[in-house]
């Protein structure tokens, strides 16, 4: 069974991360297509990084889960 969790905004503050991985749009399975994006904080000394998130987004569009970020200057 699946279950939906709906929210209008949600705004979450997450201190003391460490990586920030996207992952690629993958098919879901059921006609559309899925991306997760995972924070993770302070390495444990036998597991590595310790996942804090996971937000994974859906829509039936591939490309309206495209990532845009800011053009990078140096």
């Amino acid at each position: 069974m699946r279950s939906d969790l709906t929210q209008i905004s949600t705004k979450l503050g997450i201190t003391d991360v460490r990586d920030v991985q996207v992952g690629e749009v993958v098919d879901d399975g059921a006609g559309g297509f899925v991306r997760a994006i995972r924070v993770f904080g302070e390495p444990t000394a036998s597991a590595g990084p310790v996942l804090i998130l996971e937000v994974q987004i859906q829509s039936d569009t591939k490309t309206d889960l495209d990532i845009t970020t800011p053009t990078l200057s140096f």
